[in-house]
């Protein structure tokens, strides 16, 4: 895919700059952003250390934060949120998740009303659906209290929504209850747990107490039948045993509908009345009456000032961890969620008037055990540091297709650059490992190196891109074929990147450049050497790819796609389509000689059936000997063609089975976050589409799934390949794009160097002026950290396998003599075990033993070629024939089938569509006639009929420029509106007219298309009722 084009898109969107010291660098809007000026609340005279970790406490304590209003305050009120330091987060959830939060909280009402400048209100569902999006994609849980009410609720305060009543409040509260869900799913913000009500005790929905909690119980039936937890909301009772009768009621209303229940019971909690002793009796009653229910702080929020000068950052910190610990112990994970934890400026929030993070925040995490430095907080995507992405989970599923011979493979063409600038990576208990064993151990058993001829200047300065000649390749090899893992050998035949905007003749071949027997010459000698070197290096070679995603052309050959110009430029034009297959050829016959067990591929991207069929005819035409047909496949490009979805997948490999090729997937990948994390802007940002799946480890899980899914449900499909999926930052933080940018130049472990100027375009190595050229613009897409540490997502490749290993058998559909009558037809079987299949039917030929059912045997973990021999029929295939004829001779019959019963059909002198011609075993040829309607004639001894024109053409031809002044001689010749014989009522008999145009027509006729001086189209008349006038 173009790459190099995408990192230039993102840098349009990252011009701000932030000057540190006297090094400008580039910035991108999604990463911090620059240092208050203000004065701040220190957080430094806050003794953290005297908070250690919670008995109790574990991933269930609910440790969360309501950011009600958040959407309000970013897009209304402009607010930011910075760090302890004081400066701009990148991204706040991901911020308070380091600080301990693990669960996001919004309230939700009826119809809030907007607010005087026509925002949307706090309160709204809308607003609630992107935060909710943005928490989840953070790793966040998250909660919705809906509150059944237009406004906030309380305790002596449960007013109806407009437009709802006593009587009608229970049955609209269930249906509004569904729609919200039904909505949060289609917004893709399904919660974690959704809390009923807002201090329900006693008069929810204006109902009687009884009445409400029944309510209550029915709508948390709807939730938990959703999937979704169910919690309740109260207001402190007076005394904390009372908390008893809450219970027993809720219990009861339980009891009276199947399937309703409660994980969570809250309670809202105000400190100048409720102290940690309350609560913990709260605690205490719950887990003797409601074993099982988990008792959380439903609500609260602690001043770290006030009007007396009594609060403190100290006070709010003590007064958090307090009510933490009263509601932990072994038998309740307990928890609380904090209100207005987002509020910028509120003295009960977190965040100052300047957006500043104060360190009571940090008490989540300490009361987990984690100690954060809140005086030297960083964060890792600006200064490096972990980013939490190693521990996110997720969930594998096994693909049915999916074996242990399945390829399963990555693209690490940087690796060795990166190796050589000192990038480590770790295994999941945190050793320092070498990457091909990470890969190895977690399942991935194929490496794809790209080759390039020379990617170096005059100067031996690295273009960058891992600096990938054949040296280094083989040391990849040579590496990977110590996991016994095989290679698929990527020839750019390019010095650098070739791709779908840049195929660029390597610096050595441009002099052959009119020289097309050179040039395949050029080609061939490379491709051989290149091979014999990595053979020699002890490489395991299962496949070449000749050519890298050569969509618009190869070597120089190539329609400017920047320009728009469309890869029909070159597959459209037989003489340029022709140049380039001969390269092809050329390339391909090297690897048979030289390696005639690998496979040999040929690589387009972004799928589309149209497209591939186009160029896969020209290799069909010049008889270009390929066995696997590769794709790139990137779900956040071309999303608005719907190119990269599994469908349009599914159908180009679907035409791939149809030419009798493999198919396989040689690039593809997904974005772990958003944030960049070396400070060269990468390929995929906030500007691009990810909708396809969540940003995280899990996506990246769930579009390999799918991936898989559809590639492997196929017996053509292969696997697939992730592309550069450990290719991280060598010093992780954007804080350190200069040092980056310096080994890059002098390593090449960025897209590119500063080597490549000269070479690559420089519409590509500079924007506006400034070097596009630095570090990796992919970091955010590999199946590690910035650190080197591996994402779970990498467990992918080990997880999803669901059988052994497989053995791909080509049956080839032969005649008695050896000879392909039929595309190639693949089949998949387990190693010791048999398949039963049928075999294909097609005209003119049938198994030799009259079976279509076949029995095939896995007997090894290899490919192998199985010939299956078909008869031919008397009449032979159907050969595409599509001509109208007119039949002449009378002397011949027309048959119905090829048992010669005759047909009555009278078809003398008539004229037909002749679809297809039979070469007859007794030496005649036949044609299978059709009326223009497409209904079946018969068949007729070739010999009858006279050939007219084409039938993909209209009956009178192309349209021949004739431009002559023509003057009316002859009243005996009709003028026709169209060429249905529609006449016309214009009288043009001794009248003057421009005819532009000149007709042959198949009934021996030529004709003129009259128009008048002004352009005005008159008609058709036959060309010898004019005479041609000066």
């Amino acid at each position: 895919m173009n790459k190099v084009k995408k990192i230039l898109t993102t840098l349009m969107v990252a011009t701000l700059t932030v000057s540190t010291g006297v090094t400008s660098m580039p910035m991108l809007a999604h990463n911090v952003k620059a240092e208050s000026k203000a004065e701040t609340i220190s957080s430094d005279t806050n003794d953290m250390s005297q908070y250690k970790e919670i008995n109790g406490i574990s991933s269930q304590t609910v440790l969360g934060a309501d950011f009600s209003h958040y959407q309000l305050q970013k897009n209304a009120w402009k607010k930011v949120w910075k760090n302890y330091k004081g400066i701009e987060v990148s991204n706040v959830f991901e911020y308070v998740r380091s600080q301990g939060i693990n669960t996001i909280s919004v309230k939700v009402a009826v119809n809030p009303a907007k607010d005087k400048d026509g925002n949307e209100s706090y309160l709204s569902l809308e607003n609630a659906k992107r935060t909710l999006k943005e928490a989840k994609k953070a790793g966040l849980k998250t909660n919705v209290t809906l509150l059944y009410s237009d406004d906030i609720t309380y305790a002596g305060a449960q007013k109806l929504p407009d437009g709802w009543d006593t009587d009608s409040a229970e049955e609209k509260a269930l249906e509004y209850t569904k729609n919200v869900i039904k909505e949060l799913k289609a917004a893709d913000a399904v919660p974690t747990m959704i809390t009923i009500g807002n201090e329900v005790n006693y008069n929810f929905l204006t109902l009687s107490s009884w009445d409400g909690y029944c309510a209550m119980a029915e709508i948390s039936k709807i939730v938990r039948d959703a999937g979704i937890k169910a919690a309740f909301s109260f207001a402190a009772p007076e005394k904390a045993s009372d908390i008893q009768y809450i219970i027993e009621q809720l219990g009861y209303a339980c009891e009276k509908y199947e399937g309703a229940g409660y994980d969570h019971i809250g309670v809202n909690i105000y400190p100048n009345t409720q102290s940690g002793s309350y609560v913990k009796e709260l605690k205490n009653t719950v887990e003797e009456k409601a074993a099982g229910k988990q008792m959380i702080i439903s609500n609260v929020k602690c001043p770290w000032k006030d009007s007396e000068g009594k609060a403190s950052i100290k006070t709010q910190t003590k007064s958090i961890y307090d009510y933490l610990q009263a509601t932990i112990d072994e038998k309740n994970a307990g928890g609380l969620i904090y209100d207005d934890a987002d509020f910028v400026g509120a003295w009960d929030s977190f965040f100052d008037e300047n957006g500043q993070a104060m360190s009571s925040l940090a008490i989540f995490a300490y009361a987990q055990g984690n100690q954060v430095d809140v005086s030297s907080y960083k964060d890792p995507w600006e200064y490096g540091g972990d980013t939490g992405l190693k521990d996110q989970k997720v969930t594998i599923k096994k693909v049915k297709g999916m074996s242990e011979s399945s390829i399963r493979g990555m693209d690490i063409s940087s690796y060795l650059a990166l190796k050589k600038a000192g990038v480590k990576y770790y295994d999941y208990e945190g050793n320092e490992t070498p990457l091909l064993k990470v890969l190895h151990d977690n399942g991935i058993n194929y490496i794809r190196i790209r080759i390039w001829n020379d990617p170096f200047n005059a100067d031996g300065e690295t273009y960058g891109g891992g600096g990938n000649d054949v040296s280094t390749g083989v040391e990849i090899a040579k590496e990977a074929a110590q996991y016994d893992m095989k290679v698929l050998l990527d020839f750019h035949y390019s010095d650098f990147w070739a791709e779908p905007a840049v195929q660029l003749i390597p610096k050595a071949w441009k002099k052959d450049v009119n020289n097309t027997e050179k040039m395949c010459s050029d080609v061939y000698d490379f491709t051989k050497e290149s091979i014999q070197k990595f053979k020699d290096g002890g490489a395991n070679i299962g496949m070449v790819q000749v050519g890298n995603e050569i969509t618009n052309g190869l070597l120089g050959i190539y329609s400017n796609r920047d320009k728009g110009e469309s890869f029909n430029v070159i597959w459209g034009d037989k003489k340029k389509s022709t140049e380039v297959n001969k390269y092809l050829k050329a390339g391909i016959k090297a690897v048979r000689e030289c390696t005639p067990q690998a496979l040999v591929a040929l690589h387009l991207e972004t799928p589309n059936v149209w497209k591939y069929k186009t160029i896969m005819n020209t290799w069909k035409r010049d008889n270009v000997d390929y066995d696997v047909l590769g794709s790139s496949y990137y779900p956040f490009w071309s999303i608005a063609a719907k190119a990269n979805t599994p469908k349009t997948l599914k159908d180009v490999q679907t035409l791939a089975a149809s030419y009798g090729k493999m198919f396989a997937v040689f690039e593809t990948s997904w974005v772990n976050s958003l944030n960049d994390g070396d400070g060269t802007p990468n390929s995929i940002g906030d500007s691009t589409s990810t909708g396809a799946y969540e940003v995280g480890p899990q996506g990246q899980v769930n579009e390999l799934t799918d991936l898989y899914d559809t590639v492997l449900s196929q017996d053509n499909g292969l696997g697939t390949f992730y592309w550069e999926g450990a290719w991280i930052p060598v010093k992780a933080g954007w804080t350190n794009w200069e040092y980056n940018k310096q080994i890059a130049d002098q390593y090449g472990t960025g897209w590119a160097s500063k080597g490549a100027l000269g070479y690559f375009p420089d519409s590509k190595m500079y924007y506006k002026g400034k070097a596009a050229w630095g570090g990796t613009s992919w970091d955010n897409q590999a199946l590690f950290d910035i650190n080197g540490y591996p994402l779970q997502s990498l467990k992918f490749y080990k997880d999803s396998v669901s059988k052994g290993k497989e053995q791909i058998i080509a049956l080839k559909i032969v005649d008695k003599n050896g000879k392909e009558v039929y595309p190639t037809q693949y089949v998949k079987v387990e190693v010791g075990k048999t398949r039963k299949i049928t075999l294909p039917k097609f005209s003119g030929y049938y198994p030799s033993n009259k079976n279509y059912q076949l029995t095939v045997k896995g007997v090894k973990e290899e490919n192998a070629t199985q010939n299956v021999v078909y008869t031919r029929t008397a009449a032979g295939p159907a050969i595409s024939y599509n001509y109208r004829v007119k039949v002449t001779k009378k002397n011949y019959k027309l048959y119905k089938n090829f048992k010669w019963k005759k047909s009555k059909t009278k078809v003398y002198k008539k004229t037909y569509v002749a679809k297809y011609r039979y070469d007859h075993k007794n030496g005649n040829k036949y044609l299978a006639l059709y009326t223009k309607g497409g209904k079946f004639v018969g068949y007729i001894n070739k010999k009858a009929v006279k050939r007219l024109g084409s039938a993909t053409q209209p009956e009178q031809g192309k349209a021949y420029t004739y431009g002559k002044r023509v003057k009316i001689k002859s009243k005996k010749y009709k003028l026709y509106k169209n060429f249905k014989w529609k006449k016309s009522k214009t009288k043009v008999y001794k009248k003057t007219y421009v005819a532009k145009y000149r007709y042959k027509h198949e009934n021996g006729n030529k004709y003129l298309a009259l128009y008048t001086k002004s352009g005005k189209f008159v008609g058709y008349i036959n060309a010898k009722a004019v005479k041609v006038i000066k």
